[in-house]
């Protein structure tokens, strides 16, 4: 059992759009990924979520979440909170131990989006 599984009864931890700020601020120590499909991603994301893999693909075939450094910290966005928090269960089931959900997804992010 994690640490965040012992302060929030689950082992991974929802974020505000404020948390999100402070992190982003420090990008050096977090992954940033968006699990939305490579269209939506293409549409606009994040300023920073440079990682794009799309859960409906990764939800059955969890091989492609191994290039995600297990030792570093990662944030997880979707659209609307829905697909990264069945993101955030997986990655805490592979052994991240640090794992974050932007609950609200893109939609109400606050910050800069690109375009890719």
């Amino acid at each position: 059992m994690g640490i965040l599984s012992l302060l929030f009864g689950k082992d991974y931890k929802d974020i505000t759009s404020e948390e999100l700020k402070i992190m982003m601020k420090e990008k050096y120590k977090y992954q940033f990924l968006d699990v939305r499909t490579k269209q939506e991603y293409k549409s606009g994301h994040a300023f920073g979520f440079d990682k794009n893999i799309d859960y409906y693909k990764f939800s059955r075939n969890h091989s492609m979440l191994e290039r995600i450094d297990l030792n570093k910290p990662i944030v997880v966005m979707c659209q609307t909170g829905s697909r990264s928090n069945g993101a955030c269960r997986i990655l805490s089931k592979m052994g991240h131990k640090e794992v974050y959900n932007f609950k609200r997804g893109i939609r109400n992010y606050q910050g800069t989006i690109t375009k890719k």
